[in-house]
């Protein structure tokens, strides 16, 4: 069964009404969009302005969108108190770290943009179907979680998650990308991450480094922010991760794909 055929059995199993792309600006993502775009309901890309991220890739999601004539629909992250939600969480809480800190991360810059999204998109009480570019390879403990299926259903919230590269390796998406002449992400050939989100939780502390290496504009704003909530003597921090099980919801954030293969990288948790 092809990727497209993988869709398609989502979509007449659980009647939704709608495909859309997750599109971050990876390329596991970007593959998946380019699959579903080729579904005869393909209604366009969603992209969540996480506002705490590298506006390259954002840039790239929209020259990519605009290069394939994919209606493209972007949700920025609100403001609080006149600034960007993240900003204003670490001034009043601290530099978020520890899986806890990423939920309520999640919520809001990304859960808030797909359940607009959905209000907006949804055809009566039928599901949409959301194309994810998750793949069981990128983590072992992702392979346990109940995400790491070809399609689940969340009655409730009226999503269809529908992972149809979720055997790839990495390089079968590489393959894909230079068979289908798709052009890449520089973010994500310098730091191997799309970059649409950098929320520190389940970073590590020298990730920061890399990224002002290769984008010190954005750097600064976060070593800005860590000098602010030292100032205030909260957590200031950056990647700085409190040693906690990770529940296993955040396997299930099907938005955050890489942030706990990263966790594994340094915190060795069953």
């Amino acid at each position: 069964m092809d990727e497209v055929s993988k869709i398609e059995t989502a979509v007449s199993t659980h009647r939704a009404k709608g495909v859309f792309a997750l599109f971050s600006g990876g390329h596991d993502s970007l593959c998946a969009t380019h699959i579903a775009s080729r579904h005869p309901d393909f209604r366009g890309v969603i992209h969540c302005n996480t506002g705490i991220g590298i506006p390259e890739t954002t840039k790239f999601v929209s020259a990519t969108c605009e290069q394939h004539g994919w209606p493209l629909y972007e949700y920025q992250a609100r403001e609080r108190n006149g600034l960007p939600i993240y900003d204003d969480m670490c001034l009043r809480l601290g530099m978020p770290g520890g899986p806890m800190a990423h939920s309520s991360q999640y919520h809001v810059l990304k859960e808030e943009g797909i359940s607009t999204a959905i209000r907006e998109h949804r055809v009566g009480d039928a599901p949409v179907a959301l194309i994810t570019g998750i793949r069981k390879q990128e983590s072992n403990r992702r392979m346990r979680s109940a995400i790491a299926t070809p399609f689940l259903l969340d009655t409730k919230k009226h999503r269809l998650w529908t992972n149809p590269i979720l055997e790839w390796s990495a390089l079968d998406v590489n393959r894909y990308i230079e068979a289908n002449q798709l052009t890449r992400n520089l973010v994500v050939d310098l730091l191997h991450r799309s970059g649409e989100c950098l929320c520190g939780a389940l970073a590590r502390p020298d990730e920061l480094k890399e990224i002002a290496y290769w984008f010190p504009d954005v750097a600064a704003r976060i070593y800005r922010l860590e000098k602010a909530c030292y100032d205030a003597r909260l957590p200031f921090q950056w990647g700085s991760k409190k040693v906690e099980r990770p529940p296993i919801e955040q396997m299930e954030l099907p938005m955050c794909q890489s942030c706990e293969l990263r966790w594994e990288d340094t915190i060795d948790l069953p």
